[in-house]
């Protein structure tokens, strides 16, 4: 195990200002004693983090990109476009989640190597001896990884003072939310985002008609329009987080020209990543409403009953809502995840369930 304050000391030792980027439960202990130091600053998009780095590289300035692994594929077109094709060698941080992590990450896990041969980064396990030191020797020549690819690998550091907003306990929890949407699904479709949400829902109520997107951070809106589209007399309820949906903030924005009759897009926001450790995901308190009211209407609810009631408005008059509520920050301890053979065969129950 490395410790985790050397570890940034010699990221700052080789002239990093900053920790930007997507944040990795491997890389928790990292991003929280930047935060604790004044240096992180939290991105909703790992292709934006590297552009930024881009741009503090043109003031001779260094940042380093935070991510896991799967995040790098949303990093790769600003990668090689822009800050390799300029010479703006930047350093990354990536999560490496392994092939015996969850079912969502063991394809990137077999091909984050050859992908990063392939672009020509070097790279280099934490744990190697001199690993800091030989990514900055070739930081002058390509943009370099260093790999963390255990969540052991660096020692954990507990947040001081969580910068940011902070939800205030008179939230609801996401939990009370997730179980109203249960009590009034009837034959509605229910579909929901990474992290936290769908391991929830599936404790709550797991149902063949429920359809899990454990990966794929930022896809829901899109997915469940594609559903909506093409089973247009089932009633469709997405549930999102905020940073997923700011992630790709430009689906919504498609979902919202569209407006399927049958779909309702839900979203809870507790300003921050809580599934990788609860790290803040804006430099200040969120406007998601406010971006999502002047792309459509949007329903505020701020407790389980007027989520209660919305929804069965959303039911009855059979068109196209979105519902926003805050939440507070909590989940049940050592939440189980869904089964690994039921997502790889939730497709095959799903389309079943929903076209008998």
């Amino acid at each position: 195990m490395l410790n985790t304050v050397v570890f940034l000391d010699q990221l700052i030792g080789n002239g990093i200002e900053k920790i930007i980027g997507v944040p990795c439960s491997f890389l928790g202990g990292l991003i929280n004693e930047a935060e604790n130091r004044g240096m992180y600053e939290p991105f909703i998009n790992e292709g934006d983090a590297l552009a930024y780095a881009a741009g503090a590289a043109l003031a001779g300035k260094k940042c380093a990109v935070v991510m896991q692994s799967s995040g790098l594929t949303n990093a790769i077109s600003p990668l090689t476009s822009l800050n390799e094709l300029f010479g703006l060698h930047t350093l990354l941080i990536i999560g490496n989640r392994g092939v015996d992590d969850e079912p969502q990450h063991r394809i990137m896990a077999n091909v984050l190597a050859p992908i990063l041969k392939t672009l020509e980064i070097p790279f280099f396990d934490a744990e190697m001896p001199n690993a800091v030191a030989m990514a900055f020797e070739h930081l002058t020549q390509h943009s370099t990884a260093i790999l963390v690819s255990d969540r052991n690998t660096l020692d954990k550091t507990a947040l001081i003072v969580r910068k940011g907003p902070q939800a205030p306990q008179v939230w609801p929890l996401r939990s009370e939310y997730l179980r109203v949407v249960a009590d009034c699904a009837e034959n509605a479709v229910i579909i929901t985002s990474t992290g936290f949400t769908s391991r929830e829902m599936f404790c709550i109520q797991d149902r063949p008609e429920n359809f899990y997107m454990v990966g794929s951070m930022g896809c829901l809106s899109s997915l469940a329009s594609g559903i909506a589209d093409y089973f247009p007399n089932r009633p469709i309820i997405a549930i999102d987080g905020d940073s997923a949906c700011l992630m790709r903030l430009g689906a919504l924005y498609t979902v919202t020209q569209k407006q399927p009759h049958n779909l309702c897009y839900i979203v809870l926001d507790n300003e921050a990543n809580e599934s990788t450790g609860g790290q803040r995901n804006s430099l200040g308190a969120s406007r998601l409403l406010e971006v999502m009211n002047s792309m459509h209407s949007t329903d505020c609810v701020d407790s389980p009953s007027a989520m209660s009631c919305t929804l069965r408005k959303f039911l009855r008059t059979k068109s196209y809502m979105q519902i926003y509520a805050k939440i507070r920050i909590g989940s049940a301890r050592d939440l189980p995840r869904p089964d690994r053979q039921l997502i790889y065969e939730q497709a095959r129950r799903f389309r079943a369930a929903v076209t008998k």
